[in-house]
């Protein structure tokens, strides 16, 4: 009887442990995407702060800026519209052929935490017209996410759009949001992100030279913190 029990547990450990599958033919539900703990401990307020991007699979970032972006930040603050609906402003920036592209994400809080409902006002990614995606709606997962200094936030969207004839999975952005911008921290989001599935669409690449994972640079960047402080470091 023990011998019993203890095989259906290992059973039951194993089928939880098995990386989750996905497909093309829809969008995850944010049920299928977030690690175990995030609708128990999960406080938005904790997402606030600056991030560096350490890496992405999002074809707005490349190959829409040929040059391979840089400099990718994420400045999240916790706001209220008028109807008191609160929200995420992003305040973003990416660096294509080192020229700044600001861009202010906003993301609409849901009953469900860590599921947000992300639109883009206007525009500034480049060679893309303004206003061309305002009428879009981003579900955004935050799939997993570590509280703290040394924190980090793993976020994923994903649209549907008919393609010839066929509903489908038109878009899929994943960023790796840090605190800090190291390799430990980068370690430990591609962990998180191999646990929830998401290489599947990190592999896919749905669109030509968007396949894979892109690490950022954040070297010689101006606008960021740290770049501060090493000049300070090379006046003393």
């Amino acid at each position: 009887m023990i011998q019993l029990v203890s095989l259906s547990l290992c059973v039951i450990y194993a089928g939880a442990a098995a990386p989750r599958k996905f497909n093309n033919s829809r969008c995850p539900g944010w049920w299928e995407l977030q690690a175990p703990h995030m609708q128990k401990d999960f406080n938005i307020n904790d997402l606030e702060g600056y991030y560096y991007e350490l890496a992405f699979h999002d074809v707005t970032q490349y190959p829409l800026c040929p040059s391979r972006s840089r400099c990718i930040t994420s400045q999240k603050a916790i706001q209220s519209h008028s109807d008191a609906v609160k929200y995420v402003n992003d305040t973003w920036n990416l660096a294509c052929f080192d020229h700044p592209y600001p861009q202010t994400l906003l993301f609409n809080m849901t009953e469900t935490r860590g599921y947000l409902r992300g639109y883009v006002p206007d525009t500034a990614i480049p060679f893309l017209p303004k206003g061309v995606v305002a009428g879009t709606v981003f579900p955004d997962t935050v799939v997993d996410f570590k509280r703290g200094p040394k924190g980090w936030a793993l976020e994923f969207q994903c649209v549907e759009a008919k393609i010839a004839g066929v509903t489908r999975v038109a878009f899929v952005g994943i960023n790796y949001y840090a605190k800090s911008n190291t390799e430990e921290a980068f370690q430990e989001l591609d962990a998180a992100a191999r646990a929830s599935g998401l290489y599947f669409f990190i592999d896919e690449g749905g669109v030509p030279g968007s396949k894979g994972l892109r690490r950022v640079n954040h070297t010689n960047c101006p606008s960021e913190p740290h770049y501060h402080q090493e000049q300070a470091i090379i006046q003393i």
